[in-house]
Parts: C-alpha cells; structure tokens; sequence
C-alpha cells in the first residue's frame, strides 16, 4: 500500500511538473513545440537551425531546468509504478532491486539537458561532432530505455488485470 501512495503522489507531482514544463516550452514562442525537435536534432546545425529569431532562449534554458525536476518525477513514478505492480509477485525482493535500473534514463536525461543548455549560447562552429554525438546518443537512449519501461509496466498492469478477471491470483 505504501508503493500505491507514493506512486499517486509522485503522478501528481510529475503532472504538475509536465504543466509547468509546457507553460516555459510556450513562453520560448519558437512555435507550438521546439523542446523535441531540439531533442532529436540530428546535428547541431540542425539544431541551431529550429532556433529562430522569435526564440527566447532563456525560456527554453528555464524548460530545460525544470526537466532535472521532470526526470526526477517521472522516474519515482515508474519506481513507484513497478513496485505497486509487482508487489504480490513471488520474487518481489528481487523485482525491487530491480526497480532501481529504471533511474537509467533519468542518468541520460540529466547528460541530454546539461548538453542542451550548453548547445543553446554555443556558437554551431564550436561544438565538436564528438560533443554532440554524446548529447544524440543520450537522447536516443533515454527515449528507448523509456519506451521499454513503459512496455514492462503496462505488460504487468495487462497481466494483473487479466489474472483478476480470470480468477488467478
């Protein structure tokens, strides 16, 4: 029951968060969305090149910011998640354990943001291809460590479901 709590309270948390991290994204005006596309740029040209004139950059630093907070949130949700899910589980000490390997992408996240907050002042000229391969494959990582953990997680909510309505336990 304690896991079940801290996983509501960690969801509000991280929605508050998320509400605020659309607000700072909205103050940038560089149009509707730039936080993703600058996340998936594929070189720094080609990030520099998403930063219009309109973009104020200082917002954008402010978004990246409350991402360290973001990271923080989404990660002790799916912590929380996991281990409300898997708690009837036989080998539930170890499934415990486990859950810690899901702070990997929030490690990812933390490098990506740091990144990006450098990529934003830096002239194009200066960053190295090595320095922005490191920020790309950060941000490539994350993205699939997070699609797995998300699969696992819904994998276990789908498997508990489906033992209630069948009667298993």
């Amino acid at each position: 029951m304690k896991n079940k709590n801290l996983f509501f309270l960690s969801f509000v948390i991280f929605l508050i968060v998320m509400a605020g991290m659309l607000w700072t994204e909205k103050q940038a005006t560089c149009g509707s969305e730039i936080i993703i596309p600058l996340e998936l740029a594929s070189s720094i040209t080609a990030f520099k090149a998403l930063l219009i004139s309109t973009c104020k950059l200082e917002w954008i630093e402010r978004n990246t910011q409350l991402d360290f907070l973001f990271l923080i949130t989404y990660t002790a949700t799916l912590i929380f998640a996991f281990r409300t899910l898997t708690e009837d589980f036989k080998q539930a000490e170890m499934l415990k354990t486990v859950s810690w390997l899901i702070a990997l992408p929030a490690l990812f996240d933390a490098v990506e943001n740091c990144l990006l907050i450098k990529f934003l002042y830096a002239d194009a000229a200066t960053v190295s291809e090595s320095t922005f391969s490191i920020y790309y494959w950060c941000v490539h990582i994350k993205f699939v460590l997070i699609a797995v953990i998300l699969l696992t997680v819904l994998t276990l909510f789908g498997k508990i479901i489906y033992s209630k309505l069948s009667g298993n336990k």
